[in-house]
Protein backbone atom coordinates (compact mmCIF):
# COMPACT_ATOMS: atom_id res chain seq x y z
CA UNK A 1 0.00 0.00 0.00
CA UNK A 2 1.44 3.36 -0.97
CA UNK A 3 1.08 6.64 0.80
CA UNK A 4 -0.78 9.23 -1.30
CA UNK A 5 1.27 12.29 -2.12
CA UNK A 6 0.02 15.80 -2.69
CA UNK A 7 0.59 15.43 -6.44
CA UNK A 8 -1.30 12.13 -6.66
CA UNK A 9 -4.25 13.54 -4.70
CA UNK A 10 -4.39 16.60 -6.98
CA UNK A 11 -4.25 14.39 -10.06
CA UNK A 12 -7.14 12.25 -8.81
CA UNK A 13 -9.22 15.31 -7.92
CA UNK A 14 -8.58 16.93 -11.32
CA UNK A 15 -9.73 13.72 -13.00
CA UNK A 16 -12.97 13.70 -10.98
CA UNK A 17 -13.51 17.43 -11.56
CA UNK A 18 -13.20 16.97 -15.34
CA UNK A 19 -15.69 14.11 -15.24
CA UNK A 20 -18.16 16.17 -13.17
CA UNK A 21 -17.77 19.14 -15.54
CA UNK A 22 -18.51 16.97 -18.59
CA UNK A 23 -21.59 15.55 -16.84
CA UNK A 24 -22.73 19.08 -15.97
CA UNK A 25 -22.43 20.11 -19.65
CA UNK A 26 -24.54 17.12 -20.73
CA UNK A 27 -27.17 17.84 -18.06
CA UNK A 28 -27.30 21.48 -19.16
CA UNK A 29 -27.89 20.39 -22.75
CA UNK A 30 -30.61 18.06 -21.54
CA UNK A 31 -32.23 20.88 -19.56
CA UNK A 32 -32.42 22.81 -22.83
CA UNK A 33 -34.38 19.99 -24.48
CA UNK A 34 -31.91 17.34 -25.62
CA UNK A 35 -32.35 13.64 -24.79
CA UNK A 36 -29.64 11.13 -23.93
CA UNK A 37 -29.93 8.06 -26.16
CA UNK A 38 -28.23 4.67 -26.03
CA UNK A 39 -27.57 3.22 -29.47
CA UNK A 40 -26.17 -0.20 -30.29
CA UNK A 41 -23.71 -0.45 -33.17
CA UNK A 42 -21.45 -3.17 -34.56
CA UNK A 43 -18.63 -1.89 -32.37
CA UNK A 44 -20.69 -1.76 -29.17
CA UNK A 45 -23.00 0.63 -27.39
CA UNK A 46 -22.75 4.41 -27.86
CA UNK A 47 -24.37 7.17 -25.83
CA UNK A 48 -25.41 10.25 -27.82
CA UNK A 49 -27.45 13.36 -27.26
CA UNK A 50 -30.39 13.96 -29.56
CA UNK A 51 -28.39 16.72 -31.29
CA UNK A 52 -25.75 14.15 -32.36
CA UNK A 53 -23.11 14.81 -29.71
CA UNK A 54 -21.33 11.62 -28.59
CA UNK A 55 -21.08 11.21 -24.82
CA UNK A 56 -18.41 9.07 -23.16
CA UNK A 57 -19.76 6.03 -21.26
CA UNK A 58 -18.37 7.20 -17.90
CA UNK A 59 -19.98 10.61 -18.33
CA UNK A 60 -23.25 9.05 -19.44
CA UNK A 61 -23.36 6.83 -16.36
CA UNK A 62 -22.86 9.88 -14.14
CA UNK A 63 -25.69 11.66 -15.97
CA UNK A 64 -28.02 8.66 -15.77
CA UNK A 65 -27.46 8.43 -12.00
CA UNK A 66 -28.37 12.11 -11.48
CA UNK A 67 -31.67 12.70 -9.68
CA UNK A 68 -32.80 15.27 -12.28
CA UNK A 69 -32.65 12.72 -15.10
CA UNK A 70 -35.40 10.14 -15.65
CA UNK A 71 -35.45 7.12 -17.94
CA UNK A 72 -38.10 6.57 -20.56
CA UNK A 73 -38.97 2.89 -20.91
CA UNK A 74 -38.70 2.61 -24.67
CA UNK A 75 -36.21 -0.23 -24.89
CA UNK A 76 -36.83 -3.69 -26.27
CA UNK A 77 -37.15 -5.09 -22.77
CA UNK A 78 -38.91 -3.24 -19.90
CA UNK A 79 -35.82 -3.19 -17.67
CA UNK A 80 -33.49 -1.73 -20.30
CA UNK A 81 -34.27 1.91 -21.12
CA UNK A 82 -32.55 3.53 -24.08
CA UNK A 83 -33.63 7.16 -23.61
CA UNK A 84 -33.22 9.51 -20.68
CA UNK A 85 -34.79 12.96 -20.26
CA UNK A 86 -34.27 15.88 -17.94
CA UNK A 87 -37.17 16.27 -15.50
CA UNK A 88 -35.79 19.13 -13.42
CA UNK A 89 -35.98 19.82 -9.70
Amino acid sequence: MTIPTVASIRRARRFQDRRRLKAAHVITAMARGANLNLMFTKCGSVFTLSDGTVVEPETALAVVNDVRVCSVNDGLFPATPQTWRYVGP
